[in-house]
C-alpha cells in the first residue's frame, strides 16, 4: 500500500464532484425511511437529465439489497443522457468476472465509454451473507486481486487462463470490447487491505 505524502504540496487538478441516483428511494435526509419518495426510473430520469444539463461530470449510482441494480438503471439513463458519467458498482464476490467483464464492455459501448466501476469489496456482513459470500474480510480482497486480474485481462482484450485459488478461467475472452481503452476503476474504504 503506498502512503500520500500529506506535506507534499495540493495537487493543482481540478475536483470532480458527482451527483447521486437515489435507487434506494429520496428524502430530505438520508437513511430514515419514513417518507421518503420510493425508487422510481422516471424520478431517477428527471435527476439525470437536470445533471447532465448542469454539466456535473458524473453519477454515483449506489448498490445493496435495498437499491435498485446500478447497472440496469444506469444502462437506462446512458441512453437519456449525453455526457454524464456513471459511476456503478462492481462487486467481486457477487459475480464472475467473465461476465462482470461483459457487462462492462456493453455498457461503456452503449454508453460512448462514460462508465465508470467503483469496485466494493466490504460491506455489511448480514447483507454479505445474503448475497452468498462468506469470505472473511482480507480473503476477499485476495479473491478481488484475483478477479480483476481475470477482468482487466478480458477488457484490454486478452485470451485470459487463470488458476488461482477463488477462480479459474480457460481461453476467456470478450469478442466485443469496451469503447474505453479500460474503464477506470475507483477504490473506496478504510481498510489496510486497499
Amino acid at each position: 500500500m503506498t502512503v500520500p505524502d500529506m506535506t507534499a504540496p495540493a495537487s493543482t487538478a481540478p475536483l470532480d464532484f458527482f451527483w447521486f441516483i437515489p435507487t434506494h428511494g429520496d428524502g430530505s435526509y438520508l437513511g430514515p425511511e419514513e417518507q421518503q419518495r420510493p425508487p422510481e426510473f422516471g424520478y431517477f430520469k428527471e435527476i439525470a437529465q437536470a445533471v447532465d444539463r448542469l454539466g456535473f461530470p458524473g453519477v454515483l449510482l449506489p448498490t445493496g439489497q435495498n437499491c435498485e441494480d446500478s447497472w440496469i438503471t444506469a444502462t437506462g439513463l446512458a441512453t437519456l443522457t449525453e455526457k454524464l458519467k456513471f459511476l456503478v458498482a462492481l462487486r467481486p464476490g457477487v459475480t464472475l468476472p467473465t461476465f462482470a467483464a461483459r457487462q462492462t464492455a456493453a455498457l461503456d459501448r452503449l454508453s460512448n465509454g462514460r462508465l465508470l466501476l467503483n469496485v466494493v469489496v466490504g460491506g455489511n456482513p448480514t447483507e454479505l451473507a445474503s448475497d452468498g459470500v462468506f469470505l472473511p474480510h482480507d480473503e476477499r480482497y485476495a479473491q478481488a486481486h484475483e478477479f480483476l486480474t481475470i477482468w482487466r485481462g478480458l477488457v484490454s482484450g486478452e485470451r485470459v487462463n487463470f488458476d488461482g485459488k477463488y477462480y479459474r478461467v480457460e481461453s476467456g475472452r470478450l469478442d466485443l470490447l469496451p469503447h474505453q481503452e479500460r474503464p477506470p476503476l475507483y477504490f473506496g474504504g478504510s481498510s489496510t487491505c486497499i
